[in-house]
């Protein structure tokens, strides 16, 4: 009997097999693209095995776990009854109800039915992995709701007209004893007044004067001091003659406002103030207020409590009746002008017209406003999306949202451009999610978040990677990718050749982990629907990558010294948060090291100090390329800061100074000098000991110039005391030591350097201004090296390539360091001598 199960959901992707030998069976297990564990159990006899491998096997598949094309008939099966029932359950179990039993994701799996196998490769090894195939078409979604996704910008219903309520003057005046301050110091906290929509004349007078005369409440801590100023309106209020005979000149006098916002004791009238002034001057002449008056201090023209003056409108029109709508339209469009809107401006009409509907009037008005950068934090920005949404035709909303630069704000706001623009732009969500993260106040993009990570779809793939880009994100984006391997691979194989390189780079990044995971033939297919450049990137990049198809060692061709250093590590505890196949290879004379070596590397790394030696780690070090050394801790440390970096992972940080070379210093330096200023002093100080730990020129350079400038006194302090530590160990005076600390960056005696693609060859010069330059074999200068062909050595030009970046950055620090020295040692007056 053998059996091979997969089982695939939301945050799984895993291979059961099963074996029976005799009285003996072995499981192996784990996720799929590793070589997984193994556990072999024996028993007295054959058929007490058999029996418990059919129980083990029977569990897995109420699990949920299905079958695959490499597994033999069963020869003694579960029982006909059993066989029956699950027989029954298939015909009337849809997929939808399979879905919610298991937490499977839509992305539905299964195994290859014919039974054979496709050979592909991880980054630490070649394992057969089975095919998988689709039931069924994956159904994309949104992951809205039905009501979200009917939303539509229909104008408000018309409420009956009511007769008012008898109005009892004493007990509403009594009632303002609750009142409390609102959001602004500016305003009070209406809401709970209970302000009815339809009032008599006299009631209106009452609450005209209640919304313009009261003044500013101080916070809970001023009670005593808000007493005495709600007791000032209540008696203001009794002494008053209110019959409802306002009339409109004192009522605007009411409204009146000083300029200064000290001089001002009086709150700016909110949002409620249109009930009172309709009911006691009429519908016209409420129209007329709301599009001519204007608070004269721009700041107290908001009211986040009550909604401002200017919104009044929204609260008027349920009240209103198709005739009165008509008349509103008809006075509102003489104010309908293309303009800005703007701090200081009335921007009334255009609410009224957004609460009317009136989208081809607003269209013009859109369209005028003028180009801005991308960016949430925008006067009225607000309000101009939601005249933006009330357009509803998906092609005008994306335009005009996209050229005034308003992204996204909050929850409510993503939905409403989902909903409107479904997947033809969720590039533009996802950059308000990064921005929103971004933010000072970033509590708005978790909501937002995990809305975004609801759709499941091709075109989400790419806008997925700004948010993988942000370290604290990519851990959260990446399970997206993982759990959605084909939307994923659809999605990202155009991005591969993205006009933005960095784009670019990270697609290929996520291809190469789900190319790992065993994903690669439907890698191979979709590419092969794609443009030829792009076929190539793919097969250079993922597919036939040298670094990632180099063979893994086995225990017949791992280096002595790698053995005996393997076995003298102690077993750890694996580490649950890295997938070793993910990692990028660890290359020692083009072989890598297999996921086993790989495990126990990081374990070493995990229980070895910075300051502790191991000669596992020294020996790789000493024989491996440099420059897969340096991807592969920094792969690590990204992923620790991708989760948070806890401090009981820090080793994952010390890394870099056990395995990285010149190519991390440079990378770890613009973070250490940035820490401090984002509350991260001693992850910086720690760094500035991963620097001291590589000990290389460029480390030390590195170091010398935080010594030397940075704006955090205690960072450049601590970097001073390293150097002048290093120095006295040497012998040397810190200057001297700083004078030494110069790379050669791989130059000769002669100052030359060859950069060989084994038939072609390259020779570095400086060009003007000591830029790095690059000189053909025809003498022609470039800026650059040219990319590898099919006729260069592929191992050489990769090597050429990874050296020249790395010289390129060596010689731009070498250039501004020096720089700075040099200034220094002219103001000072230095002086050399002969033999130094």
């Amino acid at each position: 009997m053998k059996q091979a199960l997969t089982y695939q959901d939301g945050s799984s992707n895993k291979f059961w097999n099963i074996e029976v030998t005799g009285n003996s069976f072995t499981v192996t297990y784990g996720k799929i693209g590793t070589a997984g564990q193994t556990q072999t159990k024996t028993y007295d006899n054959e058929d007490k095995c058999l029996k418990e491998a059919e129980k083990l096997l029977s569990e897995k598949l109420k699990k949920g776990y299905q079958g695959s094309g490499e597994s033999e008939p069963v020869t003694s099966v579960v029982s006909s009854k059993t066989k029956e029932t699950e027989s029954k359950k298939s015909k009337t179990e849809t997929s939808e109800t399979k879905n919610s039993k298991t937490g499977s994701k839509p992305e539905i799996e299964t195994d290859d039915t014919t039974g054979e196998t496709l050979q592909t490769h991880s980054k630490n090894g070649n394992h057969k992995i089975e095919e998988k195939k689709l039931k069924e078409p994956v159904p994309k979604t949104l992951g809205l709701s039905k009501e979200d996704l009917s939303f539509r910008s229909d104008i408000v219903s018309v409420l009956p007209k009511e007769e008012p309520k008898p109005f009892k003057l004493k007990e509403r005046i009594e009632g303002f004893s609750t009142l409390k301050r609102g959001i602004d110091w500016w305003t009070v906290d209406w809401t709970n007044q209970n302000i009815p929509l339809f009032m008599s004349k006299q009631e209106a007078h009452f609450w005209f004067l209640a919304l313009t005369c009261m003044e500013g409440l101080d916070g809970d801590y001023e009670e005593k001091k808000n007493k005495r100023t709600i007791e000032k309106l209540q008696s203001f209020l009794n002494s008053q003659t209110i019959d409802g005979n306002l009339t409109l000149e004192k009522a605007i006098h009411l409204l009146e406002r000083k300029a200064e916002a000290w001089d001002e004791k009086r709150i700016t009238p909110p949002s409620y103030i249109v009930f009172p002034f309709y009911h006691l001057f009429g519908l016209e002449k409420t129209i007329h207020f709301l599009v001519t008056y204007n608070h004269p201090n721009s700041m107290k023209q908001k009211d986040l409590t009550n909604g401002s003056y200017f919104e009044g409108f929204t609260r008027l029109l349920p009240i209103l009746d198709e005739s009165e709508r008509k008349l509103c339209k008809e006075r509102i469009k003489p104010h309908l002008k293309p303009k800005e809107l703007e701090e200081d401006e009335t921007i009334a009409p255009y609410l009224i017209a957004f609460d009317l509907g009136m989208k081809e009037e607003l269209l013009p008005i859109v369209e005028s406003w003028k180009s801005r950068k991308p960016d949430v934090y925008y006067s009225y920005s607000n309000y101009r999306k939601k005249i933006i949404f009330t357009l509803e035709n998906p092609e005008i909303v994306k335009r005009e949202m996209r050229k005034i630069g308003h992204l996204l704000g909050s929850v409510e706001e993503l939905k409403r451009w989902i909903t409107i623009t479904q997947y033809s732009d969720l590039e533009w969500a996802a950059l308000s999610v990064k921005e929103m993260f971004s933010s000072y106040n970033n509590e708005k993009y978790k909501e937002m978040l995990k809305l975004f990570l609801g759709i499941q779809a091709p075109e989400v793939a790419k806008p997925m990677l700004h948010l993988y880009a942000v370290p604290k994100l990519a851990a959260e984006t990446k399970n997206w990718f993982v759990d959605h391997p084909y939307f994923t691979i659809e999605g990202l194989v155009p991005a591969v050749l993205d006009g933005d390189k960095k784009i670019s780079e990270l697609a290929i990044d996520i291809l190469q982990s789900l190319f790992a995971r065993g994903y690669g033939e439907t890698i191979v297919r979709e590419s092969a629907k794609s443009v030829p450049e792009i076929q190539e990137k793919i097969k250079n990049e993922i597919l036939e990558n040298s670094t990632f198809m180099a063979e893994p060692f086995d225990d017949s061709t791992t280096p002595g010294w790698l053995a005996d250093a393997i076995k003298a590590v102690p077993k750890g505890k694996a580490i649950s948060w890295v997938v070793a196949e993910e990692l990028p290879p660890i290359l020692i004379q083009k072989r890598k090291l297999s996921a086993r070596q790989v495990t126990v590397v990081l374990s070493e790394l995990k229980e070895k100090g910075l300051e502790e030696s191991s000669t596992l780690l020294s020996g790789l070090k000493e024989r491996s390329e440099s420059a897969s050394l340096d991807n592969f801790v920094w792969k690590l440390f990204e992923l620790w800061i991708s989760l948070g970096a806890p401090s009981k992972d820090k080793w994952a940080f010390t890394a870099l100074g056990k395995l990285g070379g010149d190519r991390i210093a440079l990378k770890l330096t613009p973070l250490i000098k940035v820490w401090p200023g984002e509350s991260q002093h001693q992850r910086a100080v720690l760094g500035l000991e991963i620097l001291k730990t590589i000990g290389s020129d460029t480390a030390l350079m590195q170091l010398n110039g935080i010594a030397q400038k940075v704006k955090f006194k205690g960072l450049k302090e601590m970097a001073n005391t390293f150097m002048e530590s290093i120095a006295k160990k040497k012998g040397l005076r810190k200057l001297e030591l700083e004078d030494r600390v110069i790379p050669d960056c791989g130059l000769d005696e002669q100052g030359k350097r060859e950069f060989d693609f084994g038939p072609r060859k390259f020779q570095f010069v400086l060009g003007p201004d000591l830029k790095p330059m690059i000189k053909d074999e025809d003498s022609k200068l470039k800026d650059d090296l040219p990319k590898p062909n099919s006729k260069d050595d592929s191992d050489l030009a990769n090597a050429s390539v990874e050296e020249w970046k790395l010289m390129k950055k060596q010689i731009r620090e070498v250039g501004k360091i020096q720089a700075q020295r040099m200034e220094q040692a002219m103001v000072t007056g230095r002086r050399w001598k002969v033999e130094e």
